[in-house]
């Protein structure tokens, strides 16, 4: 076999398979926290993260969790998007996809109802959400319980962002099975307020 054959094969000793199996979750956050590190020495001067981990891989969903009872208590036990009453299936999630922009901050996650959170998943919402997500107050206090940061300059800053790229008619999500045109004009009037 060349050498050529052999680039990017690893070979498990006996037994090397299942310690890694059963240490994966030990090894994959100490592999996070040294890239983290990494990153964090390396851009020292230009870091402007709050939360770096959060920022490279995201939160977890059991961290999320933790939001459940102070956003069901912020939203009034009403699901952020169609104002119903909520169930004790309650769903944590990112106004603005994480697939857009990758935010795990307070201003950027809601509590929704299963319904409006599965029909939505990684759409782009109207701008009325976003809009109404960081205008809502306490969201420091939330913060504090959770200790999940706010990152609400980041979560404006980009979905400012995020609107300003978006061609005219592109269909936005504005509530279970109903989509809206995006219209740059109106996104700049809102941004203007």
């Amino acid at each position: 076999m060349s050498d050529v054959d052999r680039i990017g094969v690893i070979v498990l000793r006996p037994g090397v398979p299942d310690g890694l199996r059963r240490t994966a979750t030990l090894l994959r956050t100490f592999v996070r926290s040294l890239w983290a590190r990494d990153v964090i020495d390396l851009n020292r001067a230009e870091l402007d993260a709050e939360d770096i981990d959060g920022f490279l891989f995201g939160t977890d969903r059991t961290t999320l969790r933790a939001l459940v009872d102070p956003l069901r208590e912020l939203q009034s036990d009403r699901c952020f998007y169609c104002g119903s009453r909520l169930s004790s299936e309650i769903q944590i999630d990112r106004v603005v996809p994480w697939s857009m922009i990758p935010i795990d901050g307070v201003a950027n996650l809601v509590a929704t109802d299963a319904r409006c959170n599965l029909d939505k998943s990684a759409s782009i919402p109207v701008r009325k959400h976003v809009t109404r997500a960081l205008e809502r107050e306490s969201l420091s206090e939330v913060s504090v319980i959770t200790r999940i940061p706010v990152l609400h300059k980041r979560t404006a800053s980009a979905a400012h962002g995020l609107y300003a790229a978006l061609p005219a008619g592109s269909m936005l999500w504005k509530s279970a099975g109903t989509y809206q045109a995006h219209s740059p004009s109106e996104a700049r009037q809102i941004a203007s307020r």
